[in-house]
């Protein structure tokens, strides 16, 4: 018998730049948040937020256009530690601060990715495509926290997971790099000289496209273009200052 839970991981894809008009119901949204939140969590603290965002205006800024300004919506995972901050004054605990705070925001960050992973899963077995995306680290960190009222200190977004519904062939979905590369036993094992050919070439048939006269693999694109597009030395300097002020890494000055 077919298991349901591994076809579903198995149709898994993200969705660029493909998602119609159909838009995702308050009901769909919600049962995908809710069942988001049964993803594993330090403490059980659920040191995170989850801001649903509908607004084509909105959605543009903080994807990058990922949904066209059609009926998408994104949900934006951030790590928030206000809450247990209130509790703690609410309680009385006036001088409660965070402690080991990098030792902390590590935890944090794999709670926020596991909840957002588990909401893609959610998400695809209602029939509904997404996308996840790190856009506002990458472009205006600062106006984007501040689009969505996020708090400076204390708060930080980490993934954007963008949901509706695709026309997209799913035969068009990409593979992955095979698990023979991946997965190792009891130990790391590095990879011989063949076995690093081997994964250029099993990337030049997940990108074909990306295979020119100019470029021989399409491990050459990515290292002459894309890379050096991503990287931009402002932007950098400004999500390590909204990192700095979030209070979440580094103990206050």
């Amino acid at each position: 018998m077919e298991n349901e839970t591994l076809k579903t991981l198995e149709s898994l894809r993200s969705v660029h730049w493909n998602f119609n008009e159909k838009p995702v119901s308050r009901e769909d949204v919600e049962t995908i948040v809710q069942h988001s939140l049964k993803a594993a969590n330090s403490d059980n603290l659920t040191d995170y937020s989850v801001i649903v965002v509908t607004d084509p205006e909105v959605l543009n800024t903080i994807t990058g256009g990922e949904s066209q300004g059609k009926a998408a919506t994104c949900l934006v995972y951030a790590i928030d530690q206000t809450r247990i901050l209130r509790c703690a004054k609410a309680l009385g605990y006036d001088q409660y601060q965070p402690l080991h705070r990098l030792y902390n925001f590590f935890i944090m960050l794999g709670d926020v990715f596991a909840a957002a992973q588990t909401a893609v899963v959610a998400a695809k077995a209602l029939g509904i495509d997404s996308l996840m995306t790190n856009f506002s680290h990458r472009h205006h960190p600062k106006e984007i926290m501040k689009l969505l009222n996020l708090p400076e200190a204390y708060c930080f977004p980490v993934i954007q997971v963008v949901l509706g519904y695709s026309d997209q062939d799913p035969k068009q979905t990409r593979g992955r790099l095979p698990m023979k590369h991946v997965i190792h036993y009891e130990k790391y094992q590095p990879a011989s000289e063949a076995e690093v050919q081997a994964m250029i070439e099993e990337m030049d048939q997940v990108y074909p496209e990306y295979i020119s006269d100019q470029y021989k693999h399409a491990l050459d694109w990515y290292f002459n273009e894309w890379f050096i597009e991503w990287y931009d030395e402002p932007t950098y300097r400004e999500l390590c200052e909204c990192l700095r002020n979030s209070r979440l890494v580094y103990e206050p000055n």
